[in-house]
């Protein structure tokens, strides 16, 4: 009997849950736009930035990589969290805290069209 080898690919899918997330730091803290970092208990990197539509704050999974592209200002806030590893995100707001699959919801970062550059010209950002 000839058999096949058929070879799966594991992969664990990180889902941003706020109630589960450490803060480790806040990255950008001004009038238009607040960008905290976060990590899970298995230090994995997550953001949150306010969202202009669904209104509220989103949180979201990054890794180095493009966390390093924002900071050099090779890419936008926007850029950042659509090239984000999350399947699914979460979005909190006053009245109530959703699970959105990212195929199905459109997210609009408040200030994504703006570089690390132009988010702090007016303001101290510290790099660590």
């Amino acid at each position: 009997m000839c058999g096949k080898v058929i070879l799966f690919k594991i992969t664990t899918m990180v889902i941003p849950e706020r109630v589960n997330l450490i803060a480790v730091k806040t990255l950008i803290n001004s009038s238009s736009i607040r960008l905290v970092l976060f990590e899970n208990r298995e230090g994995n990197l997550f953001l949150s930035s306010n969202c202009s539509y669904p209104e509220g704050t989103v949180y979201y999974a990054t890794v180095p990589s493009l966390l390093l592209m924002f900071f050099e200002g090779q890419i936008n806030l926007q850029t950042l969290f659509d090239n984000s590893p999350s399947i699914f995100v979460e979005i909190s707001n006053d009245k109530d805290t959703a699970l959105y699959h990212r195929k199905n919801a459109e997210v609009k970062i408040n200030c994504g069209d703006k570089t690390v550059k132009d988010l702090t010209t007016h303001c101290n950002i510290e790099i660590w």
